[in-house]
Parts: C-alpha cells; structure tokens; sequence
C-alpha cells in the first residue's frame, strides 16, 4: 500500500472514533498491521508542557507507569521531541539509552523478561508550534538478528506523514 492511501485511510477511520482510547487502539492496529508489529512494539507520547515531561498515551499500561522529563540525556524520545527530528538505529541495543520502560511487563501473560529492543525509529508528532508527542516504533528481539528489518529511510518519509495524520486526532 501507498503511503498516500494509507495516510487517507488512517484519517477516514481516525475520524470515525469517538474518544481518545479508540484513537489510540486505531492506530496502533493499523501501524501493527502495516509493518508487522508486535503489540509492545508501538509507543505513542504526548508532551506535558506545564511539567516539561512526556508521557506515555501508548501503551496503556506505561501512561501509569511514569514520564519521561523532556531534559533526559539518556532518552530517545526527549530527544525527538526537543530536536524536533526523525531518528532510525537499527543497532539501539548496544547504544546506551534509558531503558527503564523496556522493563515494564506489559503482557502479564507473557513468560520471562520483555524483550530488549533491538532497533527503533522515533518520529516527532507536529504541533501547531512545536512538537506536541513523539511516536516510536521498535522490533524487539532477544538478539539484533532476530529482530526482522532494519527501520530504513523510506520508513522515515512514511512515519512521518503518519505522524501529521495521528497530529490532527490526539
């Protein structure tokens, strides 16, 4: 599918959803579906202005879990947000980031520890000045090999437009 025709898609149906919790499922359904994505693997972020933080719409589970302050160093999602720029690295197991919420278990179900991620792409949400969230995409594997394709600068330009069509619903 074209970038352009699932752009339209996903704002047709964005459009359909009442409530923000419905949005939010909408959208993780269709980026799962469309690259193949496990249900850990879709992070969804809103900025907190007046607490200067960012904090988790996407999963559920981790918006009770904690924020993440917009000044983090150690953080990719802080980083999006302030540089207001995609980031790709296909080799983010071995960079040295804030993994406190890879920890989080988010499947109660699921046997053994959360899987590490193993690469990421993090795309800034426009705002009507600056960015108002940041969406991440990861594929999370025990080794980088297993992990499936290498996020790639096609799926930078793709997230992107994504990201302008999640901007007008959340």
């Amino acid at each position: 599918m074209k970038i352009a025709e699932f752009c339209a898609k996903l704002d047709a149906l964005l459009t359909t959803r009442a409530t923000q919790p419905e949005k939010l499922d909408a959208i993780v359904s269709a980026l799962r579906q469309a690259l193949k994505l496990q249900p850990d693997e879709v992070a969804l972020l809103t900025v907190d202005v007046a607490a200067e933080t960012l904090v988790f719409l996407w999963p559920a589970k981790l918006a009770k879990s904690g924020f993440i302050p917009l000044s983090s160093r150690d953080s990719l999602a802080a980083r999006t947000l302030r540089e207001n720029k995609v980031f790709v690295n296909n080799r983010f197991s071995a960079t040295f980031h804030a993994s406190v919420f890879e920890q989080v278990k988010l499947d109660p179900a699921a046997e053994g520890r959360p899987l590490p991620i193993q690469k990421i792409i993090s795309v800034p949400i426009p705002g009507e000045t600056a960015p108002k969230g940041v969406l991440q995409l990861s594929r999370k594997a025990t080794e980088p090999g297993q992990a499936g394709d290498d996020f790639s600068k096609e799926d930078m330009a793709a997230l992107t437009e994504v990201a302008q069509i999640i901007a007008k619903h959340i």
